[in-house]
């Protein structure tokens, strides 16, 4: 699942609590990080994201990492999540058929003994 910063809620919650208006050229500039780093965690094009720096932001928005770093929800868990209910599926299909011929087999072992 992608990890990504959003900052704009917390950065709504700051400027609604404190009644006033923060630019992100304000904001990198009070959390002492450059606009392009700001603009690169906030696009998603971070290669590796600086926790000194997400730490920074929470620091001036008031918030905690884990209020502005946001994991998207991808198809891939629900799809694993099918196949691996059709795995199940199907095992128990193949499990009730081998007790069945399991039970067949010493049905028919049993007749031939007995005949």
């Amino acid at each position: 699942m992608p990890t990504y910063i959003d900052i704009e809620p917390a950065l709504l919650r700051w400027q609604a609590e404190h009644n006033e208006r923060l630019t992100y050229e304000e904001l990198a500039k009070r959390a002492d990080i450059s606009i392009a780093a700001l603009y690169r965690m906030k696009s998603g094009d971070m290669i590796a994201p600086d926790l000194r720096k997400i730490n920074k932001l929470c620091k001036v928005l008031e918030c905690e990492p884990g209020d502005i770093i946001k994991r998207e929800q991808t198809g891939t868990h629900s799809e694993v999540s099918k196949l691996e209910v059709e795995y199940l599926e199907i095992k128990k299909e193949l499990e009730r058929k081998a007790r069945k011929r399991a039970s067949s087999e010493r049905r028919e072992s049993y007749k031939s003994r007995n005949s």
